[in-house]
């Protein structure tokens, strides 16, 4: 509580300095017009570059988002090929032993493989987009 009176009453102080200094050199309305424009330039300057680095991280975003969706269609692709050649690897062994295959084993290999086909649709878009 004392550091807060303390620092009001140092800022109080602070504020009442400054203003005397200010009321002891009066300013023409020319002189603050000059102020003003040379406000106003560099205003103007730093909402340009404030731009131009918004539109910097904006790209820098948008590839973030981009490698991030690739990474995980690309872990998808991997994912599904890995999955398809170990289902047909056990489907031609029991094929070598003369097992019949069930319909079951058929159909799953056929549904990853729609899904692979769906993933690359996928990885098609993107590249397009």
């Amino acid at each position: 509580m004392k550091r807060t009176i303390l620092v009001t009453i140092m800022l109080l102080f602070a504020g009442l300095i400054a203003f005397a200094q200010q009321t002891g050199t009066a300013q023409s309305s020319a002189q603050i017009k000059q102020n003003a424009q040379q406000t106003l330039t560099q205003a103007k300057s730093n909402s340009s570059q404030f731009e131009s680095t918004m539109d910097t991280l904006n790209a820098l975003n948008g590839g973030n988002i981009d490698a991030g969706l690739y990474e995980k269609l690309k872990a998808e692709i991997d994912r599904l090929e890995a999955d398809i050649k170990n289902e047909q690897t056990q489907m031609q062994a029991k094929l070598d032993k003369g097992t019949k295959v069930s319909s079951f084993m058929v159909d799953k290999i056929q549904r990853l493989i729609d899904q692979y086909n769906s993933a690359i649709a996928d990885l098609e878009r993107f590249v397009s987009r």
